[in-house]
């Protein structure tokens, strides 16, 4: 009589089995060509960020078409899917300054991770991309503080007093000077005391278009100053008078000052600093307004109250000739234009 095989045989014949059939599995696997669609990501890198910049420096998405085994098109999804990094002045990418436009298949086909999963890529959308290499350039720059609509007492201390900028050399080329800014927000700070404040630097407005471009070390400063107000003073020795009436009115009615009240004297301002600096350098007019529009005007001569005042926004009237912030009144002579006395 035969002995039956024991349990340890039988094992031992279905691991085996279990073995060479997921080998088969893994040449067929392996070895069978198929063809799939992927969407993915690739970057643009320069190949030395300290001298020079390629753009576009966002991620350019692809639709990807390759032919090959499972196992390859899964490690180019993965590859891609996650994100391709490529350096200009590799992979068929030229890093001569100036606009190039390449063949996204080529591209890949040369990338060694592409290269490396296996995969032949038959089709890309977009076919081409259009990139832009420049050169950097470095240098020393003063910071500048910028306190807006504030007076201070003493000096204003930067820290640091200088900084590194790295912008595009065709920028640099576009502007004059240039300065960063340290602006300061003081309209929270209390006046009468010593302020160190820490401000994100800025460059100016028209580094604009390259802002994605350009680097400032240290980005941030900090300002010590000594605030005496966030607003400023300023005494006009003469203020214009002007009339305001609808055209219908003007043509029916001559108003014309009274001796003595065809300005108004001593007026105090109180407001922003810049605003009040557009006043004292000749910027910005001021003027006290007399509206007639909409009202019968009284013939003869009288008393009129001065309607709004024209400023700069933000600025009041803390004072005008001897009564105060009270109504200031003016004397008028209207008449009707055809009882006028001609000229």
């Amino acid at each position: 009589m035969k002995k039956q095989p024991g349990w340890r045989s039988e094992a031992l014949n279905m691991v085996a089995a279990s073995i060479i059939a997921l080998l088969v599995w893994a040449y067929a696997n392996d070895r069978t060509r198929e063809a799939a669609s992927v969407s993915g990501t690739l970057r643009l890198s320069p190949s030395d960020p300290r001298v020079q910049f390629v753009e576009p420096a966002t991620a350019v998405t692809l639709a990807v078409e390759v032919r090959g085994s499972r196992r390859a098109i899964e490690t180019f999804e993965d590859a891609v899917r996650t994100g391709l990094s490529l350096s200009i002045g590799t992979d068929g990418l030229s890093a001569d300054n100036g606009s190039h436009v390449v063949s996204l298949k080529d591209v890949l086909a040369s990338n060694p991770t592409v290269a490396a999963s296996g995969a032949e890529v038959v089709r890309v959308r977009p076919e081409t991309l259009r990139y832009e290499a420049g050169a950097l350039v470095t240098e020393q720059v003063p910071v500048a503080a910028v306190l807006p609509n504030t007076a201070v007492r003493g000096q204003i201390s930067i820290d640091p007093p200088v900084v590194s900028v790295t912008l595009p050399e065709a920028a640099r080329k576009a502007i004059g000077a240039l300065t960063v800014d340290a602006a300061v927000e003081t309209r929270n700070l209390e006046p009468g005391k010593p302020q160190q404040v820490d401000v994100e630097l800025r460059l100016p407005e028209t580094l604009s278009r390259w802002k994605e471009l350009c680097r400032v070390v240290p980005p941030r400063a900090r300002v010590s100053f000594e605030l005496l107000s966030a607003s400023s003073d300023y005494t006009a020795a003469r203020i214009g008078v002007r009339i305001a009436m609808t055209p219908d009115e003007a043509n029916r009615w001559e108003v014309t000052p009274e001796p003595g009240s065809e300005a108004i004297f001593d007026v105090s301002f109180s407001g922003p600093r810049a605003a009040i600096d557009s006043l004292t350098s000749g910027a910005f007019t001021p003027a006290a307004v007399i509206d007639l529009g909409g009202t019968a005007p009284r013939i003869g001569t009288g008393s009129y109250a001065v309607t709004f005042w024209h400023l700069p926004e933000g600025v009041t009237v803390t004072k005008a000739g001897t009564g105060g912030t009270s109504p200031v009144l003016l004397n008028l002579r209207v008449m009707p234009r055809e009882q006028a006395p001609r000229r």
